[in-house]
C-alpha cells in the first residue's frame, strides 16, 4: 500500500503540494482530478522519487522510501507522450526495462509478448514505432510500463493526446485491464469523465491541496465545496436557499415561475440538448440544459426552476 502524508513540493518560493496525504491500497486504481497547474504531476514524480520533498513522506507498506532512488522503487510511471523509443520495434521497446533488470532474454521476450496480447497487440512485436497509432502507441507504452511488474503504476495524463473517440474507448480497455491484473494504479487527470471511469477513488486537487476523496459516485453526486461543484460543471448560486448551492445543467429546467430569472446570454449545441447561459440576478452566469423545439434566443428574458433532489447545498 502506497501512503502519502503531509507531502510538501517547493520550487523556490512556489509550493506546489502543500501537506498532501493520500493512501492507495493493493489493487486500488485512484485518480487525482484537478485542472492544470494544480501539483497533479508534481505529485506523481515526488512518490517516483524525481522530487524532493521539502516535508512529509512516502511510504511503501510501511516502509519509508526517502533515500531510495528511483529505479529501486519498483514503481512504473508513464507519461502522456508515451517516450517511445523510434529506433526500436514494438518488442524491443518493451523488453526495455525488463532487460534494464537484467532479466533473461527468452523470459522478456516471453513477457512483452504475454503484455502486447493483453493490451490488444498481439502480432505485433515488429512493427515499427512510426507506423503505429496514437492509440497503438499509447498501449505499446502501456505494455512497456507493465512489463516489470511494479508494485505502483503511475499515469501522467495517459490519454491527453488522443481525440475523444480514442479516448472513451481506451479508458474502458484500461479500466479492465487493471482489474484483471489486479494492478495497484495512481492515474493524474483533468478530465473528470476519464477519472470517473477508471477509478475505484478519485482525489480532487487544487493549488497543491486535495478538496475532496471519495468513490467517483459519491463525488459525483455530493460535490464538497464549491470548488469541486464548479469543476465537475455544475451551477453554483445563492438564489435557491438560505446559502450557497451546486445544482447540475440537467437539474435546471425553462419555467413560467420560478426562484431565477436572468437573461440569456449563451447558447451551443449539444447533439441532444442546446446549453443556454443565464445572467441571473445576482450577477452569476448559470447553464442549463434544454431540449425541445423552444430554445431560447441570446437576449431573451428567461425564469428558471430547479428539481428539488438535484439542489446540493455547499458548506
Amino acid at each position: 500500500m502506497l501512503s502519502i502524508d503531509g507531502l510538501v513540493v517547493r520550487y523556490g518560493d512556489a509550493t506546489a503540494l502543500d501537506g498532501v496525504a493520500l493512501e492507495v491500497r493493493d489493487g486500488e486504481v485512484v485518480c487525482v482530478l484537478g485542472p492544470s497547474g494544480c501539483g497533479k504531476s508534481t505529485l506523481l514524480r515526488a512518490v517516483a522519487g524525481l522530487e524532493p520533498p521539502a516535508a512529509g513522506t512516502v511510504a511503501w507498506d510501511g516502509r519509508d522510501l526517502a533515500g531510495v532512488p528511483p529505479h529501486r522503487r519498483n514503481l512504473g510511471l508513464m507519461f502522456q507522450d508515451h517516450s517511445l523509443f523510434p529506433h526500436r520495434d514494438v518488442l524491443g521497446n518493451v523488453v526495455f526495462g525488463l532487460r534494464m533488470q537484467h532479466v533473461a532474454p527468452t523470459r522478456a521476450r516471453a513477457r512483452a509478448q504475454e503484455l502486447l496480447a493483453l493490451v490488444g497487440l498481439g502480432g505485433y512485436e515488429h512493427r515499427r514505432v512510426a507506423e503505429l497509432s496514437g492509440g497503438e502507441q499509447q498501449r505499446v507504452a502501456l505494455a512497456r510500463a507493465l512489463a516489470p511488474a511494479p508494485r505502483l503504476l503511475m499515469l501522467d495524463e495517459p490519454l491527453g493526446s488522443l481525440d475523444r473517440r480514442l479516448r472513451d474507448r481506451l479508458v474502458v480497455d484500461l479500466r479492465e485491464l487493471f482489474v484483471q491484473l489486479g494492478q495497484t494504479a495512481l492515474f493524474v487527470t483533468h478530465d473528470h469523465d476519464e477519472a470517473f471511469a477508471v477509478a475505484d477513488r478519485v482525489a480532487v486537487m487544487r493549488a497543491g491541496r486535495f478538496e475532496q476523496v471519495g468513490p467517483p459516485a459519491d463525488v459525483w453526486k455530493r460535490p464538497a465545496t464549491e470548488f469541486v461543484a464548479r469543476f465537475l460543471g455544475y451551477n453554483v448560486t445563492g438564489l435557491l436557499g438560505p446559502g450557497r448551492a451546486a445544482v447540475r445543467p440537467d437539474g435546471l429546467h425553462l419555467a413560467l415561475e420560478g426562484p431565477l430569472t436572468g437573461i440569456v446570454t449563451a447558447r451551443t449545441f449539444h447533439r441532444d440538448h442546446f446549453l443556454v447561459r443565464v445572467k441571473v440576478a445576482d450577477g452569476s452566469p448559470l447553464e442549463v440544459a434544454v431540449r425541445g423545439d423552444t430554445v431560447p434566443e441570446v437576449g431573451d428574458a428567461v425564469t428558471l426552476a430547479a428539481d428539488p433532489d438535484a439542489v446540493i447545498p455547499l458548506s
